[in-house]
């Protein structure tokens, strides 16, 4: 597989970069463009703090106001379809500054 090269603290979890499918525990996650995105962001910083002003130029190519919604929105998605598959892995949220990927 081509496997995104992975922070050993993120296991299970596994992004193809060239497929762009991500996988959990051999579980395969039905993300949208955006949301593979934004969790390839979280990855390639964690476990770092990702800023709410970067992932609107980075994901969005928006200033922040114009998506402040929408992260709330896919954050909450990716949040939820990680949750299905393993507890291992957060997206944590730090107050009116961004959000980390992490180990539970």
């Amino acid at each position: 597989m081509d496997a995104f090269s992975m922070p050993e603290h993120l296991a299970p979890l596994e992004l193809s970069t060239l497929s762009r499918r991500v996988f959990i525990s051999d579980n395969e996650l039905e993300l949208t463009g955006l949301e593979y995105n934004l969790l390839q962001l979280l990855v390639t910083q964690s476990p770092e703090l990702v800023s709410r002003e970067h992932i609107a130029q980075h994901i969005f190519n928006k200033p922040l106001v114009v998506c402040n919604l929408s992260i709330n929105c896919h954050i909450s998605n990716l949040r939820v379809k990680l949750g299905v598959h393993t507890q291992q892995i957060k997206i944590k949220s730090v107050r009116g500054r961004g959000y980390a990927l992490v180990a539970a």
